[in-house]
């Protein structure tokens, strides 16, 4: 039988009980696909020395912690070791916090206290597989540049399809404006053009933006069999499915589209589902500000943007070698 692959997580909590509780969880069979080495600390700052000298596939971190909250440890630690999955493990966190650590730090997955132990492992173990994915597609970029393999000509810049779901049809009329009425080329990129730096390389300009809307999640649906959508922006509450369900739908259907999830009003159990479940990139709370709507639909178009092109380069290392 094959040894299965060993994984280092790092847990943060300001309870040592609870550090002890997910280590004895994750050392414990079954072990899914993984097995674990945690290392556990009750102070963030410890956490983030260490981070320094080891490098972990997975941090698990609570979100109020007294010298230092989840979200600013989790910032920080995104700057020593950016391909760090990061789950947060908390039983008492409020909604702003929550909004901001889903569109601050895209949180993979949030575990409420007290959890289930397949859902912690098999958040864990999804955690794993998405992020090596992304590593794999990272190294052979790499590899293409470094190794100055010729790239194909740039293919022509294609209208990215945005599609808005809202039973109101005044919020789609607002939402629609919002995107495709500017002043100024660069103003859906302009509030995020410090965290993006050199990844800005989509530049989308007015006339490659298409917004189509419906009413009908059902309809939605419809819609994504035959377009490929790069981001789907669905409000929560609607008649026919609500918006979590129409983004897990969605995403069987497209699971490259972006998933923005926007509401007026939505509990915490809730939008932890739509983390976990639709898996969605960011949530925008009504009434939304302009610039945080395009802020997080800009970012999330170009990192869709550099994943294709990731895999387009993958591609070309693996013919490359064929050929060779």
């Amino acid at each position: 039988m094959q040894e299965k692959q060993l994984r280092r997580i790092l847990v943060v909590d300001d309870e040592p009980n609870i550090v002890n509780a997910v280590r004895r969880e994750l050392s414990s069979p079954p072990f899914v696909r993984y097995r674990y080495e945690v290392e556990g600390f009750t102070d963030p700052t410890l956490a983030l020395a260490r981070a320094g000298e080891q490098t972990f596939d997975v941090v698990i971190s609570d979100y109020r912690m007294p010298a230092m909250d989840g979200l600013a440890f989790l910032k920080a630690l995104a700057q020593v070791q950016p391909d760090c999955a990061r789950i947060v493990l908390s039983g008492q966190t409020d909604m702003d916090g929550l909004v901001r650590m889903i569109n601050e730090t895209h949180i993979y997955r949030f575990v409420p206290k007290p959890w289930h132990d397949y859902y912690l492992k098999g958040s864990v173990a999804q955690a794993l597989d998405y992020f090596a994915t992304l590593i794999e597609h990272k190294r052979l970029a790499e590899l293409v540049r470094g190794n100055q393999i010729q790239s194909p000509l740039e293919p022509e810049r294609v209208v990215e399809q945005l599609l808005i779901v809202d039973d109101d049809p005044q919020v789609l009329s607002s939402l629609s404006r919002v995107l495709t009425h500017h002043s100024k080329r660069d103003d859906l990129f302009a509030a995020i053009r410090t965290e993006i730096g050199q990844a800005s390389g989509t530049q989308l300009q007015e006339d490659q933006i298409n917004v189509q809307v419906t009413t009908s999640p059902r309809q939605a649906l419809r819609m994504a069999e035959t377009t490929d959508f790069s981001c789907i922006v669905a409000d929560y509450r609607m008649p026919e499915m609500d918006g979590i369900e129409l983004l897990e739908r969605f995403s069987d259907l497209r699971p490259d589209c972006t998933r923005i999830l926007v509401s007026g009003q939505i509990g915490e159990a809730d939008l932890v589902k739509a983390i976990g479940s639709a898996r969605i990139f960011a949530y925008i709370a009504k009434p939304w500000t302009d610039f945080e709507l395009k802020a997080q639909i800009a970012l999330a178009l170009s990192r869709r943007h550099m994943l294709k092109e990731n895999r387009l380069l993958a591609d070309m290392v693996k013919m490359s070698r064929q050929l060779g």
